[in-house]
């Protein structure tokens, strides 16, 4: 059996930004800080949030689990941006993002 590889780029340096966003049913859209190539975001709210391109339906689509759920992006250039939006109405979470420079 061959060997399976995931390429990752760990030389990341330092936390660049740290952002902390309020997500409603309504989209929010993040976009990467210029000079950052990488992000992580970590869902501590109790309702999960959904990311992806524009006009995300409520309940369906790529899922950032709550209580604690999170994700991370590598090597994505300065112009990287996507949506995110929670799947209940009446909630809001707060969504925190750092970002990391490259070496």
């Amino acid at each position: 059996m061959g060997t399976i590889r995931k390429l990752t780029d760990i030389q990341l340096a330092s936390i660049g930004t740290t952002k902390i966003y309020s997500i409603s049913t309504s989209e929010t859209l993040f976009q990467i800080s210029s000079g950052n190539r990488a992000f992580e975001v970590f869902n501590g709210g109790s309702a999960n949030i959904f990311y992806g391109q524009s006009n995300l339906a409520v309940n369906s689509g790529i899922m950032i689990a709550s209580n604690g759920g999170a994700k991370f992006w590598d090597t994505v250039t300065d112009n990287f941006q996507m949506y995110f939006r929670i799947n209940s109405g009446g909630h809001t979470n707060q969504l925190i993002i750092q970002e990391y420079a490259g070496n």
